[in-house]
């Protein structure tokens, strides 16, 4: 009778299990073409367009578009150019490069903290090799290491230019005035 009795029991916690699973299917291992099913049904349940490259999280573009006025634009997701104000004769023009365009580096630092973002000011339609105060107000950021001190360098063809830099954001973010046009880089300093 016992065993009669745990038979029972298995098949009511089976049937239990069936009906609250109803039509979803669960697995162990991977099972490819249940999950791609899923994201591509989740996608259009949102309202988006499905689309061929994986993952939901989108890195900032490596080319910013012109930036003629103020806001805030990520570049590359290695530094965040700050815009407070532009005159209207002014664009800026920012983009992520490789560290290999830098043949050399900043005399008394020891290696790069972070990627090389390049800023191009035009004035009036021409390149301009600076902004005036007054034609701009504009800073470059970069993300602070923790007990790494860095600073944050311009180099405009020539020369390397070591500028101010002030940690932000409860020590998170170095940055500097960025109104020469130029690569600007984050360093640390040579122990």
């Amino acid at each position: 009778m016992n065993k009669a009795i745990r038979i029972g029991v298995a098949i009511l916690v089976l049937a239990g299990i069936l009906f609250l699973a109803r039509n979803n299917i669960a697995w162990a291992g991977n099972a490819p073409d249940v999950i791609n099913r899923a994201g591509q049904s989740q996608d259009q349940s949102a309202g988006l367009e499905a689309n061929a490259n994986p993952g939901s999280v989108k890195p900032p573009p490596v080319v910013a578009p012109p930036i003629t006025k103020p806001g805030t634009y990520p570049v590359g997701g290695v530094c965040t150019v700050y815009v407070e104000q532009l005159a209207d004769t002014v664009s800026l023009f920012a983009k992520l490069l490789p560290f290999d365009v830098l043949k050399n580096k900043p005399q008394d630092t020891s290696r790069y903290l972070a990627g090389v973002c390049d800023l191009t000011y035009h004035v009036s339609g021409k390149p301009a090799p600076e902004i005036a105060p007054a034609d701009g107000n504009v800073k470059i950021c970069f993300a602070a290491l923790p007990n790494i001190a860095g600073k944050i360098y311009v180099y405009d063809g020539r020369v390397w230019t070591a500028l101010e830099t002030v940690l932000e954001s409860d020590n998170k973010l170095a940055c500097a005035v960025a109104g020469k046009t130029g690569k600007y880089v984050l360093a640390a300093a040579q122990p």
